[in-house]
């Protein structure tokens, strides 16, 4: 589904350049929940921004459903964004003058889907994540964790195959974060492929594949492990 063949990536700060990624070589199948983990300043969220065709690589090859991503446009980009990957972020970027309603249904407006359909669909998924009763509220009139659950409708709302979350967790309490991460836990359950990134290990344990990334190198892979102890 996901694959990355030796791809690097670096930037230019004046005199100096950054090797914000090395060498990574990297598969993900549909389906799998995978976390990445590392210190800040590992690469991990540069990681994420690729695999999210935020940015693209400086070298190397990277491809979804083998579509080689390497050489699209701008708008190709949106595009493939749009149709399949929904984002889920640590500060919920979700609109302040919208509603609840209105938030979710951004997406599919951007996609060109019909009034009619975009309401019945942003209220089903409202509904999935116990917010039937907060359709007209505002962002501020809600709670971190009922912020979280509009996010992940909003990612839903055009049917992705992949969510890709970052931080996720980050700005809410521990029962909050459990409740977000059983959401995203039951999301891959029907097939949705996650790809998580987190600096904490509790959350990681959801994940059903760990990759730690440090100075811009996978330094270890859970399934790598995994598929070594099998072959002994």
């Amino acid at each position: 589904m996901i694959h990355l063949e030796n791809i690097a990536k670096s930037y230019v700060n004046g005199d100096i350049r950054v090797e914000a990624l090395k060498n990574i070589h990297l598969h993900i199948e549909k389906g799998e929940f995978v976390a990445i983990m590392g210190p800040s300043g590992s690469g991990k969220s540069t990681l994420m921004n690729i695999l999210g065709c935020l940015d693209v690589p400086s070298s190397g090859v990277f491809t979804i459903h083998q579509q080689r991503i390497n050489d699209f446009s701008e708008v190709e980009l949106a595009e493939l964004r749009n149709q399949t990957i929904g984002f889920v972020f640590q500060t919920f970027h979700l609109l302040a003058r919208l509603s609840v309603l209105k938030n979710v249904e951004l997406p599919m407006l951007y996609r060109g889907v019909s009034p009619k359909e975009r309401r019945k669909r942003a209220m089903e998924l409202l509904g999935k994540v116990g917010l039937s009763d907060r359709l007209q509220h505002n962002p501020s009139q809600l709670s971190g964790g009922q912020k979280q659950r509009v996010a992940i409708a909003r990612a839903l709302a055009n049917d992705p195959d992949i969510i890709l979350a970052d931080e996720p967790t980050g700005n809410l309490d521990t029962m909050t974060s459990m409740e977000i991460m059983d959401i995203l836990s039951d999301l891959n359950k029907q097939g949705v492929t996650i790809i998580l990134v987190t600096h904490e290990e509790e959350i990681a344990t959801f994940a059903s594949r760990v990759i730690t990334v440090r100075d811009g190198n996978i330094i270890e892979d859970t399934k790598d492990a995994l598929t070594s102890e099998g072959l002994s």
